[in-house]
């Protein structure tokens, strides 16, 4: 993205936003208290630099330290390219989040941000997956893609890439989730699906572009993984691992799990038989009946009999 280009909707309030997180040293949720009361007195879309004392009074800091901040932050920021968005808490198009959750204040997209109204499951395992694993990663897909069910993942090395590697075989876009801002590529190995799901598919982040991907984005971006979803199907994890705990995310969410049988019998783990336990916790047996379980319609009978049905209270 350059000067020239066209500016994408709440750039400037997510730049100033981001460099005030950078230089107040504040917890996020401090920041964006004191953010939101800003705009009571000015337009918080407006550029930083139209403000820089209103901005330095208010969070005690320098205007030149503020200033030489934004001018990095603003440069991170025009490496976006020109299609990406980015859209705000309470935007209509934001996805819809449950009373109470906690929801990013911005979402950067990637792609065709049409796939999140649509039905969404999140298909996510371990990194070095068994060949069953992998099996059931493609049925799941294929069976869910057969309903124009979208699917999510992470983008990990194993059944996320999987997953995202199927949902493009069979004409089914699908969404990674990244635990990294747009401007980077996580895991490398990825890069070039990466791109292949910013053109046919979407790319979402909650990371703004000028901070570098963490090992403690992933816990984050599994929160908003589940979030974004109907339901997280695990095919299969060890004990303990990231897997297990976007599970009670999603939990905590009032979402939906899925596990398959063939996991809870592996009497080696001992995660599947707790989370067999709770409500909102679904065990199949084979993929194929991943649509039917998640989102059951309800049988319709006809208002009136028809004349050419007997009634069993025909006693005549």
């Amino acid at each position: 993205m350059t000067e020239t280009d066209s500016i994408p909707r709440h750039l400037q309030e997510a730049i100033n936003f981001e460099t005030l997180k950078i230089v107040s040293k504040q917890s996020v949720s401090q920041v964006e208290f004191q953010f939101d009361r800003l705009g009571d007195v000015i337009r918080l879309s407006d550029p930083l630099t139209y403000h820089p004392n209103t901005y330095a009074e208010t969070f005690q800091i320098s205007a030149q330290h503020l200033l030489e901040s934004h001018s990095r932050v603003k440069g991170m920021f025009l490496r976006l390219e020109p299609q990406d968005r980015i859209v705000k808490r309470d935007d209509s198009d934001y996805p819809a989040f449950l009373p109470g959750e906690t929801a990013p204040r911005f979402l950067y997209l990637r792609g065709d941000s049409s796939l999140l109204k649509k039905k969404c499951v999140a298909i996510i395992g371990n990194r070095n997956p068994s060949n069953e694993g992998k099996s059931y990663t493609q049925n799941s897909v294929s069976a869910l893609a057969s309903h124009e069910v979208v699917t999510l993942s992470g983008l990990d090395v194993g059944i996320s890439g999987i997953a995202h590697i199927t949902a493009l075989s069979v004409g089914r876009p699908p969404i990674a989730v990244l635990s990294s801002s747009l401007i980077e590529s996580y895991p490398d190995e990825h890069r070039e699906l990466q791109s292949v799901i910013g053109e046919r598919g979407l790319l979402v982040t909650q990371f703004s572009p000028v901070f570098p991907m963490q090992k403690w984005h992933i816990p984050m971006r599994n929160q908003l993984m589940s979030a974004l979803c109907t339901a997280t199907v695990i095919i299969e994890e060890r004990d303990g691992g990231a897997c297990v705990k976007q599970a009670y995310y999603a939990l905590q969410q009032q979402r939906k799990v899925v596990l398959f049988q063939h996991v809870l019998d592996n009497r080696s783990l001992l995660w599947p038989r707790k989370l067999s336990l709770m409500p909102q916790v679904l065990v199949m047996k084979q993929p194929q009946l991943l649509h039917a379980r998640l989102f059951p319609t309800s049988r319709k009978f006809p208002e009136q009999m028809p004349e050419t049905q007997l009634s069993l209270f025909d006693l005549s």
